[in-house]
C-alpha cells in the first residue's frame, strides 16, 4: 500500500505571501482558471467595487492588500518547501457580500446570528490531485474554526463542474466524508453546514 505524503497545512499569513504567489503563478497550468486567479474574488469583505479585476496584474495587487489587511483568509499546503494545495476560509458574515460569494451562490449570503466560517475554493497542484490534500487542508479548517471559537463551517459545491477545474468549491463527497449537512440550495449550488461548536462570545 502506497503511504500517504505527510503534509504541513499552514494558515496563510503575509510571511507567506511569496508562497501564495508563487503557487498561482507556477503552480497551476496556465490553461487551468485557477492559474494567476489569486483566489481575489473571495475575501472577508464587500469587493464588487473593485476595478480592472478581469487583469491577473489587478487581482495579485488586489489579493496581496487583502492579505495585508487580514481580509482574506485560508490555508497553504505544503511537501517540503513547496506549496501544492490553498484552501479559502473566510469569515462567512464578512464575506457574504464579496464577489465570489455572489458568483458561486447567485445572491449575497443572508447573515447568521451565529458565527461561521466559509470554506469557498480549493486549489490543487496537478500532481498532487487525488492524494487527499484538500481533505488535509479541510481537516485543519475544522480544526482550527472550532478553537477560534465558530459554530459552523459552511460550504458551496457545484450543482454541475464539469473536471477538476471547475470543482474549485470542492466536491460534495470532500464535505459528506467530513460530516457536513445540506442546509440549502441554489440554481448553482448547494449549502452544507457542519456544526462545531457553540459560536463565538
Amino acid at each position: 500500500m502506497e503511504q500517504k505524503e505527510k503534509l504541513r497545512i499552514l494558515p496563510l499569513s503575509p510571511e507567506r505571501l511569496g508562497d501564495f504567489t508563487d503557487f498561482f503563478e507556477t503552480g497551476i497550468p496556465e490553461t487551468e482558471w485557477g492559474h494567476r486567479c489569486y483566489c481575489a474574488a473571495f475575501c472577508g469583505k464587500d469587493n464588487c467595487s473593485e476595478t480592472g479585476m478581469e487583469k491577473p496584474e489587478a487581482r495579485k495587487e488586489a489579493a496581496v492588500r487583502y492579505i495585508g489587511e487580514g481580509t482574506m483568509r485560508g490555508y497553504l499546503a505544503y511537501s517540503g518547501d513547496r506549496v501544492v494545495g490553498w484552501c479559502s476560509a473566510n469569515d462567512r458574515n464578512a464575506s457574504r457580500k464579496c464577489f465570489g460569494a455572489r458568483f458561486i451562490i447567485g445572491s449575497e449570503l443572508p447573515e447568521t446570528e451565529e458565527q461561521g466560517l466559509s470554506v469557498f475554493c480549493f486549489e490543487i497542484a496537478p500532481e498532487m490531485r487525488g492524494k487527499h490534500v484538500a481533505s488535509d487542508l479541510l481537516d485543519r479548517v475544522l480544526a482550527d474554526a472550532a478553537e477560534e471559537g465558530y459554530a459552523f463551517v459552511e460550504a458551496y459545491p457545484a450543482r454541475k463542474a464539469e473536471g477538476e477545474t471547475e470543482n474549485y468549491t470542492g466536491p460534495l463527497a470532500l464535505y459528506e466524508k467530513a460530516g457536513f449537512t445540506q442546509t440549502g440550495e441554489t440554481e448553482n449550488c448547494l449549502i452544507l453546514q457542519k456544526k462545531i461548536g457553540s459560536g463565538r462570545d
